[in-house]
């Protein structure tokens, strides 16, 4: 198997007119000599959360947002990106509430995976469980003027989706897959 080694120069160009992202054109040189140029998305180091949320009865909270790669609305996971020092459950409490209005009782690290080889993001995963809506003005307004709208789902809907291309973040759904499972009381 071939050594790669990074070399400079790495290239960062800003793309995005209101939500402004990063791709990074990285560069490495193989034992061979050969040199390889990979184009990869994302800051460096940047870090999101995903959150499986279930309220008392076992339901999954979660959004039904406008996605453009698809073009189409999905049914996701309450999440986004972790701010520059924050702490990844502090901020995967923050953006379930904003996204749904919703706070757990309990909260449980899953794990962490990156979405693709090409993307310079970490999602860290959670399962959040006691979810119970609560009224406060703090909502983000930009998930709201963008139509977010959250939908209590089934634990079968929820794992049928993230197994038929219906919602991104189904590496959290299988993380959870054995919980789900149990709290479902078994069912297949």
């Amino acid at each position: 198997m071939k050594t790669f080694t990074r070399i400079e120069p790495t290239t960062v160009y800003e793309v995005g007119d209101r939500f402004k992202q990063q791709v990074v054109v990285k560069r490495f040189r193989t034992e061979d000599g050969l040199e390889h140029e990979f184009t990869t998305f994302f800051r460096e180091g940047a870090k999101g959360v995903a959150t499986i949320a279930l309220t008392p009865d076992n339901q999954a909270v979660v959004v039904r947002q406008f996605r453009a790669a698809p073009e189409d609305f999905w049914y996701e996971l309450p999440g986004g990106g972790v701010e520059d020092g924050e702490d990844i459950e502090a901020a995967a409490k923050r953006e379930l509430f904003e996204e749904t209005g919703y706070q757990p009782t309990a909260i449980t690290y899953l794990g962490a995976n990156t979405l693709d080889g090409m993307i310079n993001f970490v999602c860290h995963a959670f399962l959040a469980t006691g979810c119970v809506p609560v009224d406060d003005p703090a909502r983000d307004q930009t998930e709201i003027d963008q139509g977010i709208e959250t939908v209590l789902i089934s634990i079968d809907q929820l794992i049928e989706n993230a197994k038929t291309n219906q919602m991104t973040d189904a590496v959290a759904v299988l993380m959870a897959y054995d919980t789900l499972k149990e709290l479902q009381g078994g069912k297949s």
